[in-house]
């Protein structure tokens, strides 16, 4: 039996077990991918504070590495349901693996929206991504797509172009939601051409992506282009199925937490990007589980009184 399971270990995920564990909590962080979530694929992040300019991967290693100084439990493991059992929650993972906890903190962050047109589903991992850092190697002095006009979008295309790769940013509207920084410096890149105003309406090729499809939303017009990849950063989708028979997260999937991250489920705690809030960075996703941390402590103290 756990004090306190956490389910994630982005970056809210492990400010929490830090805290938990170090207020004697029995903690486990339960992760189906790299500690770090979302974070470690990011190619560069200079807005945390305290470590100036940092690579993803390494702000999420320095992370994880603290947690397991302390002696937080780690383990693998996609959860597929959680069962309610009132002073104790179940928790089940993809493996058959059973856990028992006294409170649980949702920490499941996002997945990347996917782009549901014809072919989408063919090229994925055959042209088409949703990780630069991850796949842009692949794609070494040839000419690529990034689909979307957010940070996330234009922090890597920037990063591609890095890798000697040629960029073409396509966003369905005809401005871009980055911050003005970020349009800047993405702007004045010589690698990076823009096609405002244009959306992707089918992926074409044999046995790898070697077109795509588009339209001018504002002429009707379509026309191909040769293309080697596609990068796609079109939003987030909350990783949340599992909780759905709880009750606690809303019609688009967030879950619906309160100031001190509790759900309406006593015992049940949600932090991070897969709670419904109005700012989704790394900061606040650790000061969301600093919170967390405070109320399962609470929780616990009430539960043996």
């Amino acid at each position: 039996m756990y004090d306190v399971i956490i389910i994630g270990a982005g970056p809210g995920g492990m400010t929490a077990a830090i805290y938990t564990q170090r207020a004697n909590l029995k903690t486990m962080m339960i992760e189906k991918a790299a500690p770090g979530g979302y974070m470690v694929n990011t190619y560069e992040i200079e807005n945390y504070p305290g470590v100036g300019k940092v690579t993803g991967y390494e702000l999420s290693e320095q992370m994880f590495n603290h947690t397991q100084t302390l002696g937080v439990t780690y383990q693998y493991g996609d959860v597929i349901k959680i069962e309610d059992k009132g002073r104790y929650k179940k928790v089940h993972t993809a493996d058959g693996n059973v856990y028992d906890t006294k409170a649980l903190i949702v920490a499941s962050g996002t997945v990347p929206r996917s782009v549901e047109v014809p072919g989408a589903d063919r090229f994925l991992s055959k042209g088409i991504s949703f990780c630069a850092v991850c796949d842009g190697a692949f794609f070494k002095g040839k000419e690529v797509i990034v689909l979307g006009g957010g940070n996330s979008a234009l922090d890597e295309a920037i990063y591609l172009t890095s890798m000697d790769v040629k960029v073409t940013v396509v966003n369905i509207l005809n401005s871009l939601q980055a911050d003005k920084g970020t349009v800047e410096k993405a702007k004045k890149n010589p690698h990076i051409d823009f096609l405002l105003g244009h959306e992707i309406t089918e992926f074409k090729g044999d046995n790898a992506l070697q077109s795509v499809t588009l339209r001018d939303v504002n002429k009707d017009d379509s026309f191909d282009k040769k293309i080697d990849g596609v990068f796609v950063f079109i939003g987030q989708v909350p990783n949340s199925g599992f909780v759905k028979p709880l009750g606690i997260a809303n019609q688009q999937g967030y879950i619906e937490a309160k100031d001190d991250m509790t759900t309406h489920v006593p015992g049940v705690f949600a932090i991070g990007d897969v709670i419904d809030k109005k700012l989704r960075q790394i900061v606040t996703a650790t000061s969301d589980g600093a919170i967390a941390s405070q109320s399962v402590s609470r929780y616990l103290e009430e539960l043996e009184n």
